[in-house]
């Protein structure tokens, strides 16, 4: 089972223009920044990561090959030393909660092993702070459409893109798949995302959102759940954007692992 599982995600792999040997160990470098998190009530104080990770959801609407997405994310950990090692101690998810809200689009076909592909046309995400971590998510009922949000009126907006580069993913039938996001936009509310990202001081404008996504069905309108990451990129950042994409699908095959296991 083990075996088949990883022979799949090698192809998806292949299919989105990723390849295991063109990526040497050690080649992925992440880059750091610094978070003040005494910009939140003055919570907290200052930290450097280089990777954020959380978990998702959304409603996803499917037609005649073509979807539409809405999702809200939660991020509740921060990472250092290129995404391995947990930076504590943090007040995030203890004291008051970061979340995005997300939307999408594009197209998807059949690539034939029980492979489907997805690329995105259009996206767009906003991050927020939510001080008293009280905050509400509800997805729409389908999409397009809205997350409604609850106990927000002191939540604001830190951040938000809206330019691509890329948008891919793949489902592995019955198992799975990931997804790779590339924004080019990452711009920081001032002063309110330049007092929480503290560094570097022109902030990196590319940001990297991969993760992944439990098994659904391409019809009708789906609620899938997943995990995500971001890191940013400063540009070309090729290199490390290949090694980026691996990490998610390193990280599916982990979680579909311990799914068998149990």
């Amino acid at each position: 089972m083990n075996d088949m599982f990883n022979a799949k995600l090698l192809t998806a792999a292949v299919v989105i223009g990723l390849s295991v040997a063109s990526v040497p160990a050690g080649a992925v470098v992440l880059n750091d920044f610094k978070v003040d998190e005494s910009s939140v009530e003055g919570l907290g104080g200052t930290f450097t990561a280089d990777k954020i990770n959380g978990s998702y959801s959304e409603v996803a609407t499917f037609g005649a090959g073509t979807f539409d997405i809405v999702a809200f994310g939660d991020f509740g950990q921060y990472l250092s030393n290129d995404g391995t090692v947990n930076v504590t101690p943090i007040e995030l998810n203890n004291s008051y909660g970061l979340y995005s809200v997300f939307d999408g689009s594009g197209t998807f076909a059949d690539l034939g092993g029980g492979l489907t592909g997805f690329t995105f046309t259009s996206a767009s995400f906003s991050l927020f702070i939510d001080p008293d971590l009280d905050t509400t998510k509800a997805l729409p009922g389908a999409a397009p459409g809205a997350v409604t949000l609850g106990n927000d009126a002191d939540d604001y907006l830190i951040a938000s893109a809206s330019v691509m580069t890329s948008g891919t993913g793949v489902l592995v039938a019955g198992v799975g798949g990931f997804f790779d996001l590339i924004f080019t936009d990452f711009t920081l509310e001032n002063p309110d995302g330049t007092s929480y990202f503290i560094d570097p001081p022109s902030f990196y404008m590319r940001t990297n959102i991969d993760g992944d996504f439990d098994t659904f069905e391409t019809v009708g309108t789906q609620v899938i759940n997943g995990d995500f990451s971001a890191v940013f990129v400063p540009e070309p950042g090729s290199l490390a954007l290949l090694g980026i994409g691996l990490t998610g699908l390193g990280a599916m095959a982990r979680r579909r692992r311990k799914q068998i296991a149990a």
